[in-house]
């Protein structure tokens, strides 16, 4: 009886073990292993940025040091090299394969959350006490807020400003730019520095290019913009006397026997600003800080200075920069959010400003290169005169930009002049607004 009693004892703690074990792991026949702490299968995340692995080396460290201090989440950093960034991410976001972060620039902001893809994080952050959005830059959170919600975490920025070559001017004897310049100086200068040999230009002083930005900061200088505040009419702005007059002169620093600046296909034809640039053959341009990380491997002297004033004295500037946006659709927005946070956050900052090719979102990081910097001091002062193009200002930016940029390529191209071209584009935003 005893024996017996034992067996029975025995043969029931074996049976009862053997239950347990099957319901802890392999009984599950969809392999969760969720009931086991130690064998929690990782969340895994995805984010992406335009450049490849080289140019986001400090992307994928901060990827391993999120691993390593968040060790149930698996970030993959999975860049988009080329020009086909916005393609891509477009197409992946409508085919439900997005990337769980990605980086948008601030030209788009706007246009994605019109599209319902980004996060509002608003309330994530509310309830994140150790996370505080005032650690950054008052005007580039603003530039990532519509309708009153967070939908963008920033990831650097740039203010654009005019670069010089040094050695064009000193062999023109022109002094180098200083903040009390204005347009006509700057084209006075470029005059000087523009050259022809045997009827073909080899120099020129400066880039009047096709790109808005540079173009706005010049109108804004100049008083005049392409629409109004709220984006929401054209007619009278963008074919404004002044816009028109203004644009007139711009136009002319590229055009005609006095030119300046090179046409959009000699600027092709000599491999780019940057590259022209660099090898003697522009003097000033009106560009982002990121052109630094090419001058600096060169052997150019070169040097910044603040985007002149317009003729009464007024200055304009913009803000290039870029936030970290979390998927709505995704599946883990909780630990997208908390990826976000990391990658623009004060050590990440801190990382990416290491070697001076970027300027830090975050207000005690920035004062610290504030206090430092001497060569680029015109760039960081520029921040103080920083506008929103109406691509950040409207929904309906877009079209503003689109118009006004087909206006401008009629005129280069002789097609029409400068009023026609603009009435016609402002008359075609109104339309379409309608």
């Amino acid at each position: 009886m005893k024996k017996t009693g034992l067996f029975s004892l025995a043969a029931v703690l074996i049976l009862t073990l053997l239950v347990s074990a099957c319901s802890s792991n392999g009984g599950n026949s969809n392999g969760d292993n969720s009931g086991s702490k130690g064998n929690k299968e990782k969340v895994k995340l995805t984010f992406t940025l335009w450049g490849d692995v080289n140019s986001g080396a400090s992307e994928q460290q901060l990827a391993d040091e999120f691993n390593a201090a968040h060790p149930d989440i698996e970030v993959k950093f999975e860049p988009v090299p080329g020009d086909g960034y916005g393609t891509k991410l477009t197409a992946s976001l409508a085919g439900g394969t997005a990337p769980d972060v990605f980086l948008i620039g601030e030209g788009d902001f706007r246009s994605y959350v019109d599209k319902g893809v980004v996060e509002p994080l608003d309330e994530y952050i509310s309830k994140d006490s150790g996370f505080d959005i005032d650690i950054f830059q008052k005007s580039l959170i603003q530039m990532g807020n519509f309708n009153d919600k967070q939908y963008y975490l920033p990831k650097d920025f740039n203010p654009l400003a005019m670069w010089y070559n040094k050695k064009l001017f000193d062999e023109a004897k022109v002094e180098y730019p200083n903040a009390d310049w204005t347009w006509d100086d700057l084209t006075q200068a470029a005059q000087k520095m523009t050259k022809q040999e045997k009827g073909k230009y080899t120099q020129f002083g400066f880039n009047a290019g096709t790109w808005e930005y540079p173009i706005y900061t010049y109108l804004w200088a100049n008083g005049t913009d392409i629409g109004n505040e709220d984006g929401t009419k054209a007619e009278g702005f963008m074919n404004s006397d002044k816009t028109i007059a203004a644009m007139e002169k711009y136009v002319a620093l590229s055009k005609g026997e006095n030119r300046v600046s090179p046409t959009p296909q000699d600027t092709e034809t000599m491999g780019g600003d940057s590259s022209m640039f660099m090898t003697g053959k522009l003097a000033m341009m009106v560009t982002g800080r990121w052109v630094k990380s090419d001058l600096d491997k060169s052997d150019v002297e070169y040097g910044s200075a603040m985007i002149p004033k317009g003729a009464d004295g007024e200055r304009a500037g913009i803000i290039a920069a870029a936030g970290w946006a979390v998927n709505s659709k995704g599946k883990h927005k909780q630990e997208a959010y908390e990826l976000a946070k990391w990658l623009s956050g004060t050590e990440a900052q801190k990382l990416r400003s290491a070697d001076g090719q970027i300027l830090p979102a975050t207000v005690k990081e920035l004062d610290e290169v504030k206090a430092a910097e001497q060569n680029d001091k015109a760039i960081i002062e520029m921040m103080d005169y920083a506008r929103l193009p109406v691509t950040m200002r409207s929904s309906n930016g877009s079209l503003f930009r689109e118009q006004f940029t087909q206006a401008l390529e009629k005129v280069l191209l002789g097609r029409q002049d400068m009023k026609a071209a603009l009435d016609e584009a402002a008359k075609n935003v109104d339309a379409k607004l309608k």
